[in-house]
């Protein structure tokens, strides 16, 4: 059971859209950790501070890819557009599933995606709240990029933030260690 949860995570919305910017944090953590040890092979920390150069650079990639994506202010067409209408739905019914499981073990034992995707081509005939399921994807879309940018942000800052104080102070751990 547990492995089939940890399948669940990683096929979830949200794993894959991060995949992408995986590669931008294990480069970062690449570059840190030939810094360390760069600067002790050489017992100089300025190499650290190199490292950090290159971690702030980085992250201010990252930073422009998510804001070149925009996804905060990404509209549904362009979203379909980026990902195709059907794959909105998949990660719909995937997230809706995922998130929503136990609750929906107990009113249908079973509830998998496909079964999300019949309620949610029946959304016009049970709530006046949204007309149509493209509606209801629009709100739920707008809402899952809001989430997503705000991760991504908060992750790029903070490899910011850490890139920025290396650069800045790691020379000085040479005068602590008397090199």
């Amino acid at each position: 059971m547990s492995n089939k949860k940890e399948v669940d995570q990683l096929n979830s919305p949200i794993a894959e859209f991060y995949l992408e910017f995986l590669a931008y944090v294990i480069a970062a953590i690449l570059v840190f950790a030939l810094g360390v040890v760069a600067s002790v092979v050489f017992s100089d920390f300025n190499h650290l501070a190199r490292a950090g150069a290159l971690i702030t650079l980085i992250a201010i990639s990252m930073a422009y890819k998510d804001f070149h994506l925009d996804l905060k202010n990404m509209s549904f067409e362009e979203a379909s557009k980026f990902l195709g209408k059907d794959r909105l739905f998949e990660s719909w019914s995937k997230s809706f599933v995922h998130k929503k499981r136990e609750e929906l073990e107990k009113i249908k034992p079973g509830f998998n995606e496909v079964d999300a995707l019949k309620v949610i081509d029946q959304i016009g005939e049970v709530t006046y709240e949204y007309l149509n399921k493209d509606e209801f994807i629009k709100d739920w879309l707008q809402e899952m990029f809001r989430l997503w940018s705000k991760d991504l942000r908060k992750l790029e800052f903070t490899i910011i933030k850490i890139g920025t104080i290396l650069w800045a102070f790691s020379d000085l751990i040479n005068s602590v260690l008397g090199w």
